[in-house]
């Protein structure tokens, strides 16, 4: 085993690939993790940011103009055309709500037809959940207050918005119950795997490339050939070595995050996580297949970094980890389907999606073709180390002819 040894003391003699790849990339991925609301959280409600621009100044308006700043972020914004267009540009407010003149006196005057009551203005920069949940409460507000208008005949407006603010204070209790094994996978955690896979194509591929590359130089390749230990117990040595290399680079990203999220992943579904975890495992026998692949091209430690790190950051770009891959055009996305890190992500969302059992075949099919990938990268590798070798067989052969010459 003296070679898997001395593969080992290769890979620990570049303590600052470990510390930077390794340690310092995981430790931003946790970063970045740990900056993500939960959607699941008690903790955490999405507030619209709303402005009211109310033309009006009955006491109805000014009830529903109080009402929708105490459910929002209020911000100010000039009743202009260009104020109120700037706003929604510059994305200062997300729903903005126009009280036409006369809304109150109207509203109260045909109460008893819907189809007469004036129609509120609302401008909005984006469809989202908030604004949505918005649009509900000002058309419950109104509802509650036509209600009542119609209930007091006599009643002024000030007393229909008092009951109407009192009627909407009342709210039902709700709590989120969560089946056993079946509560929702942390973003923060999500976020954390897809990072991931930047951090373990690099470490990987560095650390084992630059063992690769020791042992694939010249004249180590002469020492070993000249040593009674056999070709292939020196190749499985160093396969092994790697693997190990690649195991403890795998296992500390795990560990890490799952000691950071453990703590968010209560209740959700421990096939859920094996999952994750051995999806993240088959992307790394890329970054190995990967590391032999540049391990074959280069000696040069600074070319294995600049190549890792730019291939590193197109195939995460191309996977989905910097930027959702439903915000980019149908050709870069056709072009995704081409990477590894791509069928990653989706195995990932294929397993956190998913609200029942019966979610492993479709993981297992990313998965494979991400293995898929590994093998053809490795095979690529084989084939230049091939070709390496029967080079330097040449060389040796003419060597020995020239020598032989020499001593005639």
């Amino acid at each position: 085993m003296q070679v898997f040894k001395a593969a080992l003391k290769t890979f620990f003699r570049h303590p600052i690939y470990l510390l930077i790849y390794v340690v310092w990339l995981s430790c931003m991925g946790l970063f970045m993790g740990m900056s993500v609301n939960d959607v699941a959280s008690d903790e955490y409600i999405e507030r619209p940011t709303v402005a009211v621009i109310n033309r009006d100044g009955g006491e109805l308006s000014a009830g529903l103009e109080s009402f929708v700043h105490d459910n929002s972020e209020a911000v100010d914004v000039e009743d202009s055309e260009r104020a109120l267009q700037d706003a929604v540009m510059q994305e200062r407010a997300n729903y903005i709500l126009i009280i036409p003149e006369g809304f109150s006196d109207d509203f109260a005057a045909h109460a008893g037809d819907v189809d007469a009551i004036p129609q509120l203005q609302t401008v909005v920069s984006t469809q989202s959940a908030e604004v949505t949940m918005m649009d509900n409460l000002v058309d419950e507000y109104l509802n509650v207050a036509r209600s009542y208008t119609l209930a007091l005949a006599d009643g002024t407006q000030a007393n229909v918005v008092e009951r109407t603010d009192a009627a909407m204070e009342h709210a039902a209790d709700v709590a989120v119950v969560q089946v056993a094994d079946a509560a929702p996978v942390s973003n923060g955690f999500l976020l954390y795997l897809q990072f991931a896979s930047y951090t373990i194509l690099l470490s990987i591929s560095i650390c084992s490339a630059v063992v690769m590359s020791r042992f694939g130089r010249e004249e180590t390749r002469r020492r070993i050939a000249s040593s009674p230990v056999p070709q292939l117990s020196v190749s499985a040595q160093i396969a092994a070595a790697c693997f190990v290399i690649m195991f403890v680079c795998w296992a500390f990203v795990t560990a890490l995050g799952l000691a950071v999220f453990g703590g968010k992943l209560a209740g959700v579904g421990a096939d859920v996580i094996a999952s994750a975890l051995v999806s993240l495992f088959c992307y790394s026998l890329f970054g190995l297949a990967f590391g032999f692949f540049l391990g074959q091209i280069t000696n040069n430690e600074l070319v294995m970094n600049a190549a890792t790190n730019i291939i590193g950051l197109i195939i995460s770009f191309l996977g989905g980890v910097w930027i959702s891959l439903d915000l980019v055009g149908e050709p870069i996305l056709t072009i995704a389907k081409f990477t590894p890190s791509y069928y990653y992500n989706e195995a990932l969302h294929v397993a956190f999606d998913a609200t029942g059992g019966g979610f492993v075949p479709a993981v297992l099919s990313n998965l494979g073709i991400v293995c898929l990938f590994a093998l053809a990268v490795f095979a690529v590798g084989m084939a230049i180390s091939r070709l390496k070798v029967g080079r330097m067989g040449v060389w040796n052969s003419s060597s020995t002819k020239a020598s032989s010459h020499s001593a005639v």
